[in-house]
């Protein structure tokens, strides 16, 4: 196996208090060539300070800083100070395992392979103290996929996590895809890089190892209540259809497009409900996108059991739930609301 550098993207915004626990995974790591590239997005607590202190020691990481711009729009600044022919990206709250990098190039240097795909393990944020660090994951059995079953796989979720941060991608290949994130979003951000990278993929591997712990705070994004920058999800999943609907070799990727989408906006309704939000007209765009996307279950055989029953259930559910919402808005369009291209058209 060769040696090469790996740059691991970190965005960082108000994390002054998870740097700490980041910083011993950084230690540990059993693949020492790495630059860590730390975005900071305008913090207002300690982060910037605490980030130079731990890069004036270690001059392979790099530190960028700017206003708050959102996640996506720091991650692009990240792709933007690569160094390395391989690349990663971490949350600054989660936690990697001590091999999580060697596993990673290790697979996608031996598969010559564009990425490489390992599992992740959820854990409470609570219960980082109690996290064993000693413990080192082994690969299970590698299973490799082209362009399409790469993207099938990860729109269906069948093998694939949809985040962004158990893979490992190659320099080369997200300059010739011009894969970016879609600037001023902060939600579903990954699918659209993803789906712009893999289309100029041609093999993906994946290999099982839980070597990256998503830690699941209260406070993150997709654990806080709801707020409209959530509908983020549309204009991601938007660009995606888009991308996708002028290579007829992808229409078998399509419902899984849709079906994400669907799943996604049963979460937003389910925060929806748990708020006092009272925007009628994105209300009901939101379920007219369910009730349309959920269509889609049957032309997608890959996605998983409880999803085909769970979906179509939550659609009809929804359009009780919601009915004076429907009534008032029956046919929801995007100029009268925050989430973009509802019903067929627009895909």
């Amino acid at each position: 196996m060769t040696n090469p550098v790996v740059s691991v993207i970190v965005p960082c915004y108000n994390v002054e208090k998870f740097l700490p626990v980041l910083f011993k995974c950084f230690n540990r790591q059993t693949y020492r060539n790495f630059q860590a590239i730390f975005v900071d997005d305008g913090s207002t607590d300690g982060t910037l300070d605490v980030l130079r202190e731990y890069c004036s020691s270690r001059p392979q990481h790099t530190v960028v800083s700017g206003e708050n711009a959102g996640v996506a729009s720091a991650r692009n600044k990240g792709l933007d100070a690569i160094k390395g022919e391989l690349f990663t990206f971490c949350d600054a709250d989660d936690i990697i395992c001590d091999n999580h990098l060697e596993l990673l190039v290790k697979h996608i240097s031996e598969e010559n392979a564009d990425m490489a795909v390992c599992s992740i393990k959820r854990l409470s944020g609570k219960k980082v103290g109690s996290f064993n660090f000693d413990v080192k994951p082994r690969a299970k059995k590698v299973r490799a996929f082209d362009r399409i079953q790469a993207l099938e796989q990860y729109f269906s979720q069948e093998k694939f996590d949809f985040l962004l941060l158990n893979k490992i991608y190659r320099t080369e290949t997200m300059l010739k895809s011009g894969a970016r994130f879609l600037d001023g979003t902060r939600y579903g951000e990954e699918s659209y890089f993803i789906c712009k990278y893999l289309l100029k993929s041609q093999k993906t591997v994946f290999y099982g190892a839980k070597t990256y712990v998503y830690l699941q705070h209260k406070s993150s994004l997709m654990h806080s209540r709801f707020n409209e920058k959530r509908n983020d999800i549309y204009i991601n999943i938007s660009a995606v259809l888009s991308t996708l609907k002028n290579d007829r070799t992808l229409s078998s990727v399509v419902p899984y497009v849709k079906v994400m989408r669907a799943g996604y906006s049963v979460g937003i309704l389910y925060f929806i409900l748990r708020s006092d939000y009272k925007n009628d007209c994105v209300i009901a765009g939101i379920v007219n996108h369910l009730k349309t996307d959920a269509k889609y279950i049957g032309k997608s055989r890959k996605v998983a059991l409880y999803k085909k029953i769970f979906i179509p259930v939550c659609a009809v559910l929804a359009k009780i739930i919601f009915k004076k919402q429907l009534k008032k808005y029956p046919r929801a369009v995007s100029e009268n609301t925050s989430v973009p291209e509802f019903g067929e058209s627009g895909d």
